[in-house]
């Protein structure tokens, strides 16, 4: 077998009283605050912030790719938490503003968090404060995957965990660990290698090293066969059971399996007729119950727009997060609840563990390392003797 048999995986994890607080909060929800939960925070996402708009100070992080809801945390105590993307460390804004009297930040739009700023209008501001944020460049995945060096990837890992900290996110959206299959695919330069091997060894180490950080975690995506840039949210990967297990899966199982990732990002692509933000195949069937996955799984941004896919055909399939939150996501998971086509126990079980990660992340005072709660070690140590489909 390629890893040791499930059962005696399942052993290394012992029951853990987060979940069920979780669980408890969970049972205690109403329909709208799960709808709440179950997507990004509207009123905060990137793409419904304008220009030049004054936005709310809080956890609220200028360039943060997004956040979940606040909506839970006076009543419940769950706190909203924010991600940044990457890939060549953390995307965040290096300036913004501050309104003096308010205490509200000046928001820049979408466009400040692309390029480092580079083709944002500049403002000037009377009686604001200018606040920066400098994050570390990394290299990018395929010379980091060059380095042929797991070790030196945590070490990165690490110091980009620290960064997470000191800037408040929890989630970084990286890494990408997709195959590179077409040379012309827009994010090779951010997925390591042809190799799943060389890709999920890699990507394990970078999440190791983030996840010895108390209260910060990664999300390995795009999950999965994200290979090509021609209509990325159209595209139907149609491949045989065993190419997608022996090569486009085979870098994310063992990333999971070594290294319990926080999150992973589901991608925009179809794969053999099904969305894979709509797969119970893939995000229940393989991630949760074959892989162990214990964390949260959540959408790429915008994918539930545009006939991508269905908003409660995510939760259906064990998708926990919709990103980044759209009011035609909270008309769908309203309208489903009522008609029945998404069973409030379903929802209940992606709040839960949702809710779960959420408890161990940075936006809770003295959340401990993610990493240290699963024993995991390095692949290259785990008995091998059989590749075959199983």
């Amino acid at each position: 077998m390629l890893f040791a048999p499930e059962e005696e995986r399942r052993a290394e994890y012992p029951a853990d009283p987060l979940d069920g607080m979780a669980a408890e909060i969970a049972e205690r929800l109403t329909e709208d605050e799960m709808t709440a939960l179950l997507m990004g925070e509207i009123t905060k996402g990137q793409d419904n912030l304008k220009e030049d708009e004054l936005v709310e100070t809080g956890i609220y992080v200028p360039g943060a790719a997004g956040e979940t809801t606040c909506a839970l945390e006076e009543r419940h105590g769950v706190p909203a938490i924010a991600m940044a993307d990457g890939p060549a460390g953390l995307r965040l804004m290096r300036s913004y503003d501050v309104d003096r009297a308010s205490g509200k930040i000046y928001s820049q739009g979408l466009i400040a968090a692309l390029e480092g700023g580079f083709f944002a209008q500049k403002h000037v501001h009377e009686n604001a404060d200018t606040y920066y944020m400098y994050a570390t460049g990394i290299p990018v995945g395929t010379l980091l995957a060059q380095t042929w060096n797991p070790e030196l990837l945590e070490r990165v890992g690490a110091m980009i965990g620290g960064e997470m900290q000191e800037f408040g996110i929890a989630w970084w959206l990286a890494p990408g660990m997709n195959i590179h299959r077409n040379p012309l695919c827009g994010r090779n330069f951010e997925y390591f290698s042809e190799d799943p091997v060389v890709s999920g060894v890699m990507a394990a180490a970078i999440t190791r090293g983030v996840q010895s950080v108390p209260g910060v975690g990664t999300t390995i995506k795009h999950f999965a066969c994200n290979n090509q840039e021609d209509n990325r949210m159209g595209s139907d990967s149609i491949v045989s059971e065993r190419a997608l297990r022996e090569i486009y899966l085979r870098g994310f199982e063992i990333a999971v399996k070594t290294a319990q990732p926080m999150c992973i990002m589901t991608s925009y692509n179809l794969i053999n007729g099904v969305h894979t933000a709509n797969s119970r195949d893939l995000n229940t069937v393989v991630a949760r119950e074959e892989w162990n996955f214990r964390g949260i799984i959540m959408t790429d941004w915008t994918t539930t727009t545009a006939g991508g896919s269905s908003p409660h055909g995510c939760m259906l399939a064990g998708n926990d997060l919709i990103m980044p939150g759209n009011r035609i996501d909270a008309d769908d998971l309203k309208a489903a609840f009522r008609s029945g086509a998404l069973p409030v126990e379903t929802a209940r079980e992606c709040c839960a563990r949702l809710i779960g990660v959420i408890l161990r992340t940075l936006g809770m005072e003295d959340a401990p390392a993610y990493g240290a709660a699963y024993d995991t070690e390095p692949y290259m140590t785990v008995r091998q003797t059989d590749t075959s489909v199983r």
